[in-house]
């Protein structure tokens, strides 16, 4: 792989907040426009580079000769949040008001030109999709979401709202204190795991990586935005008006969504819902053994499992390539 030079460092947002970008640059950046790689709820920019080269998405994409930048949203381990004093609360509002705008400016003001691609994992796919409600479209390029859906009506995670619900008292919700003692079983066909992954697809070290490294807490305020995206309600505002909604005419970028077959998170009929809701150019791309991939996939190894690197991400590749010529 070519050499690449990456660089952490701080932005700070109208707000505040001091947020952490992940620069990957190759040695020469041939392609026209940089690519913002957004992660999901609980979660942080690890989840496209672990630090083990071959199943880093942002090292892919470097390597291909995109500028790439990866970040932390406010609340996660690189930027401010109940770890540094800074806040206990936080919500989508937040990223959609005041992380995303100032990402999207510096990026773009670093890289010199007027437009950037969109990568985003889970909720980094529905804050793409969002994005566009809330500021210009003519931002973006192109967008790609791997397991993303607007309407989590078939998800497994319904299971949880109640509980989460119950313990809504909190600022917060520290999830990894719930998932650290699974750490030594990482390597195991666990419900715990299969809910965040296929074990078959997964390699044993990535695992354990993401739950000692990767799992970040939940907002309150956030939760309570995400939990309601349903084909009925859309996602609300905390501030009131409209909900946001997978038919907005506002949302006009055109997207790639990749989905898992057996993603227990973003379960493939709302991903399929969503690709129908959507009025904008689309395309759907579903892994799994009864679509012709080698194994079945899940939420996460759809970006860093096995088979990944080999199945998953030159579709993506392929897809920004084309957008990126236009």
């Amino acid at each position: 792989m070519a050499e690449i030079k990456i660089k952490q460092y701080h932005i700070e947002t109208p707000d505040h907040w001091r947020l952490a970008v992940y620069r990957y640059l190759p040695e020469n950046t041939t392609r026209r426009y940089p690519v913002l790689l957004l992660h999901g709820i609980a979660s942080n920019h690890r989840v496209w580079d672990f630090g083990v080269a071959k199943y880093s998405f942002a090292r892919y994409l470097a390597a291909q000769g995109y500028a790439v930048y990866a970040m932390d949203l406010r609340g996660r381990c690189g930027s401010d949040g109940p770890h540094t004093g800074r806040g206990l609360q936080w919500s989508i509002d937040d990223y959609l008001l005041c992380d995303l705008p100032a990402v999207v400016e510096h990026i773009i003001a670093e890289h010199g030109t007027e437009r950037m691609h969109w990568v985003g994992h889970s909720m980094g796919g529905i804050l793409g999709f969002f994005y566009q409600i809330r500021h210009k479209a003519a931002n973006l390029q192109s967008l790609t979401t791997f397991a993303t859906a607007l309407n989590y009506t078939y998800s497994t995670i319904n299971h949880f709202r109640t509980l989460l619900d119950y313990i809504s008292a909190l600022q917060f919700y520290p999830l990894r204190y719930f998932w650290q003692p699974m750490v030594p079983l990482a390597h195991l066909d666990t419900f715990w795991n299969r809910f965040l992954w296929n074990p078959e697809n997964m390699d044993p070290e990535i695992g354990r990586k993401i739950l000692n490294e990767m799992i970040e807490p939940i907002a309150v305020n956030e939760w309570n935005q995400i939990k309601l995206i349903s084909s009925a309600e859309g996602m609300p505002r905390l501030s009131g008006g409209f909900p946001h909604r997978a038919d907005d005419r506002r949302i006009r970028v055109p997207v790639l969504m990749l989905a898992g077959d057996r993603d227990w998170i973003c379960a493939l009929d709302g991903v399929e819902w969503t690709y129908h809701e959507l009025n904008c150019e689309r395309k759907l791309i579903v892994f799994g053994k009864e679509y012709g991939s080698a194994t079945s996939y899940g939420h996460m190894d759809l970006v860093c499992g096995k088979s990944a690197p080999q199945e998953v991400w030159p579709k993506a590749l392929e897809w920004i390539n084309a957008r990126d010529a236009e």
